[in-house]
This record gives structure tokens, sequence and C-alpha cells, in this order.
């Protein structure tokens, strides 16, 4: 087992993928293999949207993206979370290896080196599919109705929706970038700081060694707020476009005003908690190797109160002390650069932005 595959997680839609012959069908195709998921993604909403919901449409003047492109937000939510599920997790293998953790001469507790195999256990994930599945299944029936969604989609549509792309496809890949997002912000920074990883003073990008982390932290919020804005989007269009576009569903009331505010809350605090976090660690370990330089320098002067050269008892580890600081001291303790914090900046006003400059119609 090589230790990208030791440290990334085996997804759940590459499960279903398997199972489905995905990946069979990936290794016939002619030219380089595709991703199993991708395929299964592509034909799967290819089938709902472009077969059922046209034939609905052009058939029996059912409800359709032809008339409503805002429900093409589904599909570009369900492809932008493979993407960029597979993408945290392999960010996060990458990220883990960078660090040191697959180093055998690196000091960690067997037990603490062990919690990096993956991102999240396979257990919570499918009990959380599950719990999701059953959560999505009772909005379903008790909230939408069955007999609406009929009457708006036809039975075709419904059937191969509820039985297929939603619990095999569009659920599991939106649930478990959720919970990986969640897990990137939350459960790897306190994984850093248990395994007590020094800093790279060394790094040429002056990050010790921790930009794959802060890459990983930036990107996951970008995904994470571009399926947030999809969302908007998907709700919002109708009503913000009434005189050209109409559709079946109500619009959203100030319920989904504060679940939309909630989400990009919850976005805020993860990103802000995560940053934080990592700087702290970041901070705590430069400060202690400038303290220890701090007694280098001072063991190797006569009187270190007096700045005369010729106080210098030991000049090879003065000076070896003096360069190993420069690096110490230029290594910053944000694993971000300026430009990525102003990005960051960005993306945490622009959804809660959108959500309070739209006035939706009483």
């Amino acid at each position: 087992m090589t230790d990208e595959e030791t440290y990334r997680d085996r997804l759940l839609i590459e499960i279903i993928a398997e199972k489905f012959g995905f990946g069979r069908l990936s290794e016939a195709l002619p030219g380089p293999s595709f991703y199993p998921p991708y395929l299964l993604v592509a034909v799967g909403l290819v089938i709902e949207y472009g077969l059922f919901d046209v034939y609905n449409y052009l058939v029996s003047g059912k409800s359709s993206w032809l008339a409503q492109p805002n429900s093409l937000a589904i599909p570009a939510m369900t492809i932008l979370g493979v993407i960029g599920l597979r993408y945290i997790h392999r960010s996060y293998s990458d990220a883990v290896i960078n660090l040191g953790i697959a180093d055998g001469d690196l000091d960690i507790d067997p037990s603490i080196r062990s919690q990096f195999d993956g991102l999240v256990s396979f257990r919570i994930r499918v009990i959380g599919y599950v719990a999701t599945l059953i959560i999505y299944y009772t909005f379903l029936v008790f909230v939408m109705g069955i007999p609406r969604l009929l009457d708006i989609s036809g039975i075709g549509l419904v059937l191969y929706a509820q039985t297929v792309s939603f619990p095999l496809i569009i659920i599991p890949i939106l649930f478990e970038l959720g919970i990986s997002y969640v897990a990137v912000h939350l459960v790897i920074p306190r994984r850093i700081a248990k395994a007590d990883f020094g800093l790279f003073y060394y790094d040429p990008r002056n990050l010790g060694g921790f930009e794959p982390v802060g890459e990983l932290l930036k990107r996951s919020y970008y995904i994470y707020t571009a399926i947030l804005l999809l969302w908007f989007l998907q709700t919002h269009t109708p009503v913000l476009l009434s005189q050209f576009l109409s559709t079946p569903y109500p619009p959203p009331g100030p319920v989904f005003q504060v679940a939309l505010s909630a989400v990009w809350i919850v976005g805020v605090v993860t990103i802000a908690y995560s940053m934080y976090r990592t700087h702290s660690i970041m901070k705590q370990k430069k400060e202690e190797k400038i303290r220890s330089l701090e007694q280098e320098l001072k063991e190797a002067v006569d009187d270190p109160y007096d700045a005369k050269l010729s106080n210098i008892d030991d000049r090879e580890r003065y000076e070896e002390a003096q360069e190993t600081l420069s690096h110490v001291k230029n290594t910053k303790t944000y694993p971000t650069t300026f430009a990525m914090w102003t990005q960051i900046f960005i993306s945490v006003l622009l959804p809660q932005a959108l959500n309070m400059a739209v006035q939706l119609p009483g």
C-alpha cells in the first residue's frame, strides 16, 4: 500500500461506482482511464436531466430545466461536489505526507500516527449517510409531498430521481463533501497539535512546510462557498427573475434565509477556527525555536549583555545560531500568503452579502 493510499479514505461514491461496474467500464473505454465516480455522475445526470427531464417537458409539458435553467444548479453542485471531494481527500493525503507523518524517523506515538490514516472513519461516514437519507425522505414525504412531486415532474422522473440519482449519486457526494469539509477544518488542526510537528525553517516559501495544509483549508472553503452560492441561485433565481422564469415550487421564505445564514456562519466559524488553530501551532513552534537559539547565542558569548565582538567566545557556534535564526524569523506563522488571505476574505463576505442584499417580494 502506498503512502497516499494509507492516508486517503476510500469514498462512498467510489464504492458505489465500483459496485455498479463503472470501474470496469473505465478500464474498457479507449484512451486514459476515467475516474469511475466521474463516469457514474455523468451517466446518472445525463439520464435524469438529458432524458427523463427533457422527455417530460417535450411530451407532457412538465417542469424542466429547459424552462427553469436554475434547476441545473443541482447537477452543478453534484459535479463540483465530486471534483471537490476527490481534491480534498487527495490533498489531505499529500499534506500529511508533506508534514512528515510517513517519515519513520519522526518521533510520534504510534496511536497518534494512526489517527492520520484517513480523514473521516468509514463507520462515521456510513452512519451519517444513512441518517441523511432518512432525513431527506422524511422531508420529501411530509413536507414536499409525493403527490406534489408527481404533479410537477411525472412518475418516471420522480421514480428515477428518488431511487437512483438522489440516494446513489447526489446525496452521498454532497453529504460526504460536507463531513469532509468539517473534518478538514476541525479535525486536522487537532491532529497536527497532538502529533507535535516541527516547522521546516528552510522552506523556500517561508511557510514552515505548512503550505499544503493552508491550501487545503483555503480551497476546501472555496468549494463550500461555491456549493452555497449554487444553492442560493437554485432557489432565488426564479423569484429574482420572475418576469422571465416561472417555477412550480414556492419562493424561499424567511426560514430559508435563516438556513442560508446558518450554513454561511458554519463556514466562517470553521475556517476561522482552523486558520487560528494552525497559526497558534506554528507560532508556538517558532517561539520555542527562537528561545532555543537565544540560549545558544548567550552560551556563545562571554557577556550576553555587552555588545562587543570581543565578547564572542565561540564564533562558529555564534554564526551558526545567527544563520539559523534568520531562517526562523523569516518563517511566517500563518500557512497562507497575503493573496490567499484576500481571496478568503472575499469568499467569506460574498454569500452573506448576496443573502442580505436580495429582497424577496412579498
